[in-house]
């Protein structure tokens, strides 16, 4: 009886969020056309309400938030570009079309591709028989199901001196500089003891000594990532423990309301409302000295954001600036321009005028554009290392590829001499339909499917259960922002390629070689 309180709690707390959304959604679209009344504004709501009646119907359930938590996560992202923009724009009391420039076009394509990515997870997750495939199979005889509380602690010192290390750089890490890059794809072990506060995912039987002291570490990491002058690094560790939360909640059938009380939820919101205007003011911080952050070292960085966040005048000033410069947006004929939600961490997910400013540019050099084709084939070939590439014949010159897709597709619609190298963002139907022209849409399927299959590699099912890999828990917030809002199809290609074999191998050698040097427990005395 108690199991199906339990059961009926969870389903509860799962259909009581839904109905929440839903009344968010109805709400938004009603103000919306009070406020913003017009045939553009319109057809944002039209998408935002298909394409959360999609996500509702087909994917917003338990079992396949635990039978396929990496790929639902990054799946995710690709949702909330679509459905951030209505209820954020209002909130900040502009139109979901702020700034557009072919609103029919970009809410169009928006939904096809979110209609295509949905086509593929479902082809992923909806199986007829849940079973473990021969990628699986083989990262559990590798361990990767299986850590000790001393791995965990290891791999995040691993994380922590790479992420020291990091630091030391001046400039950005260039092609070739095989040592840092190397370096950089270690840090996100940092956040490896997280995972023990939460024993059902990791494993590891309780413990209040070591959990306090894993609290502590997840503050230093929290307080570290601001040197890094990086917002993503700054939410990366809140957002871990977020997510890690969640995925517990959700395994062990625990709903929220019997570990918080009312008033202790609405402390939390308060906070979090708090948090975010002050998480805000160290984003103004960061970015008021990124100007700098290629000539001053990361201690000396972290030292002049902090002297920034002091300095009272010089806050406000930067507050009003951000509210002006995002009331003074400008037409793409004019130049690049991405201005459009305040809050930098909403924006990260949710920015639809990438999207549409991407589609401008698109429709501007035409759809199959040959010099996109021909920049996507190079970078294709980009994706393997360098020896690699000469032991087969393969000459290239990456450092002529210093440049994203948004770049490209901005240089070449603009021919402006300072586009390459800006690292511009993009948009997956945006790009897509830029180098593949409709083809798109059956390749990112392609790309999408394969993706979320490898991601679900990292869940085995055990005897009736199912069981993480470590990797995966420790890597969570990376399968969140994957395929968010400002990718091309390089992204999934590359992961595909060799981003998901090559964390795997090197995730495999480190737990190796750590296993390898421990003294044996039989030997422990």
């Amino acid at each position: 009886m108690t199991d199906n309180l339990k059961t009926r709690r969870e389903g509860t707390a799962l259909q009581s969020m839904t109905k929440y959304i839903d009344l968010l959604v109805v709400l938004s679209v009603i103000g919306e056309i009070f406020f913003f009344p017009s045939w553009h504004n319109f057809s944002g709501c039209v998408m935002t309400v298909i394409v959360w009646l999609i996500f509702r119907i087909f994917f917003f359930k338990k079992k396949i938030m635990l039978e396929h938590p990496f790929s639902f996560l990054a799946f995710s992202s690709i949702f909330l570009a679509s459905f951030i923009p209505l209820p954020a724009t209002l909130i900040e009391s502009k139109p979901i079309t702020y700034g557009f420039q072919n609103p029919y076009d970009t809410f169009f394509y928006q939904t096809l591709i979110f209609i295509v990515a949905s086509l593929a997870f479902y082809a992923a997750v909806y199986k007829k028989r849940r079973g473990n495939n021969s990628i699986q199979r083989t990262l559990y005889t590798l361990n990767f199901f299986e850590t000790e509380a001393s791995t965990l602690w290891i791999l995040g010192l691993i994380g922590l001196l790479a992420r020291i290390k990091s630091l030391e750089v001046v400039n950005e890490v260039q092609y070739g500089d095989a040592g840092n890059k190397f370096l950089n794809g270690l840090t996100y072990l940092q956040y490896a003891p997280i995972i023990m506060l939460f024993p059902t995912l990791s494993g590891l039987p309780y413990n209040k000594l070591r959990s306090n002291l894993v609290v502590i570490y997840a503050s230093f990491t929290f307080v570290l990532s601001f040197a890094a002058n990086s917002r993503q690094q700054m939410i990366y560790p809140i957002f871990t423990v977020l997510l890690l939360f969640i995925l517990y909640l959700l395994k062990d059938n625990i709903s929220i309301f019997s570990l918080l009380s009312p008033w202790k939820i609405g402390t939390i919101i308060f906070l979090i409302f708090f948090g975010l205007g002050f998480l805000s003011d160290i984003s103004l911080a960061m970015l008021a000295n990124r100007k700098i952050r290629n000539d001053v070292s990361r201690s000396e960085l972290l030292d002049n954001t902090i002297e920034t966040m002091q300095n009272d005048k010089l806050m406000e000033k930067l507050r009003n600036t951000s509210i002006e410069v995002q009331d003074n947006v400008f037409s793409y004929s004019r130049g690049w321009d991405e201005t459009y939600l305040n809050n930098f961490m909403i924006n990260r997910y949710g920015n639809a005028r990438i999207i549409d400013q991407t589609l401008y540019y698109a429709n501007k050099i035409g759809y199959g554009n040959k010099k996109m084709q021909k920049s996507f084939y190079e970078k294709t070939v980009a994706i393997y290392p360098l020896p690699f590439l000469s032991l087969i014949g393969i000459t290239i010159d990456k450092e002529e590829l210093e440049y994203s897709p948004g770049d490209k597709l901005y240089f070449t619609g603009t021919h402006t001499p300072s586009a390459l190298g800006g690292f511009r963002v993009t948009s997956l139907v945006g790009d897509g339909l830029a180098t593949f022209g409709y083809w798109c849409f059956p390749i990112v399927f392609v790309l999408l499917f394969v993706s979320f299959t490898l991601m679900d590699s990292l869940v085995l099912f055990k005897n009736g259960a199912i069981v993480f890999s470590t990797l995966g828990l420790i890597n969570i917030f990376g399968f969140l922002g994957i395929f968010r809002n400002s990718i091309s199809s390089i992204v999934p290609l590359a992961y595909i390629l060799r981003g998901f074999w090559q964390q795997c191998f090197i995730f495999w050698i480190l737990v190796f070689f750590i296993k390898l040097l421990q003294i044996p427990k039989k030997n422990r005395r």
